[in-house]
């Protein structure tokens, strides 16, 4: 504990890493992933936070860990249901 009329000094080591990237690629209703004149790339599925899904989508900037998971495992679906359809 500092005496009074003393100063004390706090240093900090601060280890920057990056937590959310709040990108991913676009996709349509499919999840097939789109290339950037907006048409689907052949056999190319996305689902979950590389989907665009989580940080940002439907829960905000704000969203706590733990909630993705149940958009990302409807986001899966989707996904497998389209590569199911896509191979008959």
């Amino acid at each position: 504990m500092p005496v009074a009329g003393s100063s004390s000094l706090v240093t900090v080591r601060l280890h920057i890493s990056t937590h959310k990237s709040l990108g991913g690629v676009q996709t349509d209703l499919a999840a097939r992933v789109l290339a950037t004149d907006g048409q689907p790339i052949p056999g190319l599925y996305a689902a979950g936070e590389v989907a665009g899904f989580g940080s940002g989508g439907l829960h905000g900037y704000s969203a706590l860990e733990g909630t993705f998971l149940g958009g990302c495992i409807f986001s899966g679906r989707v996904a497998g249901r389209a590569v199911a359809e896509a191979l008959g």
